[in-house]
């Protein structure tokens, strides 16, 4: 895409404007007949990116982290173990606002990946794992979240066509009144794996040609474009309109190791943190900004010369983690219309 300097130049000397941020009400998770409240929006209003953190084990040290080092919210991983959600209780969502809150720092989005396979091969399972992500959707909603990060799914053995056609049908028939009813987008994440089959272009399309709402969306990932050999800055300006979030994570290729061992070899690339890899974030963040994208551009900390995997989970990121993040932060604000925090 070919980028007009004076354009850029003119988005990059607006300063973002940061209304007070408004927290959400604190309350129990309601079920679907129970929901005819309506949640104000959490996240400031602005024209541009929002740069945001994902944080797997959410802790109040960790959001007060976050809005210490510029970031402008968080993103929260669903889990089994820390953020259940077919256990999590009204006190703990009420916890969670109040960390965001006394922080200034909302919670933009929850990450609801696995254990939610919506197209799931055996009827059972693919019932339960539904209900779990319809369940993340109330709680997503209860925390003022606008949107909903998950997989496409997988069935093993299936074309991809098969599989955009089941995924449009869960979506239209399941998620898409609800979505409507609680004011959210979903959408998935483009990374590769058995339960996402949808991670490159041509899936992509495949399934919004079935799905005519664009309440359905990308989580949109351009470092497992990367790693794909696929351009992520055509790819991202192709489907803008269905963006609804955006990681922001680099992938380095070691082309000596490449040569030596081939795609399906190991040891080629690895996932770094923004700047420290192959992606031309000044290109994405314009393609972003000439798209009027103001979701969360969301850090999301892979990188194995800033993490301490040994580490065992405590309240507060080990000294390597916060270092990245802190990098992280220093690197993608300078392209960043603005003042950030």
């Amino acid at each position: 895409m070919s980028t007009d300097r004076r354009d850029f130049l003119k988005l990059s000397s607006i300063s973002a404007l940061a209304a007070p941020w408004a927290a959400a009400h604190a309350g129990s998770v309601p079920n679907a007949s129970a929901m005819a409240h309506a949640v104000p929006d959490a996240v400031p209003p602005t024209p541009f990116p929002r740069l945001a953190m994902i944080i797997v084990h959410f802790t109040p040290q960790k959001v007060a982290f976050a809005a210490e080092t510029g970031y402008q919210g968080v993103l929260v991983h669903i889990d089994n173990q820390h953020f259940n959600p077919d256990t999590i209780t009204d006190r703990q969502i009420a916890q969670m606002q109040r960390a965001a809150r006394e922080a200034a720092c909302p919670i933009i989005s929850l990450e609801c990946m696995w254990g939610c396979n919506h197209i799931d091969a055996n009827p059972v399972k693919r019932r339960r794992q539904q209900a779990r992500f319809i369940r993340g959707m109330h709680i997503a909603h209860e925390l003022g979240c606008k949107f909903l990060g998950t997989f496409s799914g997988g069935m093993k053995g299936a074309t991809g066509e098969r599989q955009a056609r089941e995924l449009a049908e869960v979506f239209n028939e399941k998620y898409l009144p609800l979505c409507e009813k609680l004011d959210l987008n979903i959408g998935w994440e483009n990374y590769p794996c058995s339960i996402n089959f949808a991670i490159s272009p041509g899936l992509w399309k495949a399934v919004f040609d079935r799905v005519p709402s664009p309440r359905l969306g990308l989580e949109f990932d351009p470092s497992h474009l990367v790693r794909q050999f696929i351009d992520p800055y055509a790819a991202a300006w192709e489907f803008k309109d269905r963006i609804h979030s955006s990681h922001a994570k680099d992938t380095e290729i070691t082309q000596p190791i490449l040569q030596n061992t081939g795609i399906l070899g190991e040891g080629w690339w690895r996932y770094r943190i923004p700047g420290q890899g192959l992606m031309d974030w000044p290109r994405f963040i314009t393609v972003l900004l000439h798209a009027r994208y103001n979701g969360a551009l969301a850090v999301e900390q892979e990188d194995p010369f800033w993490n301490s995997p040994k580490a065992p989970v405590n309240p507060v990121f080990p000294v390597a983690r916060a270092d990245g993040f802190r990098l992280a932060q220093r690197y993608l604000s300078m392209f960043l219309p603005g003042r950030l925090g």
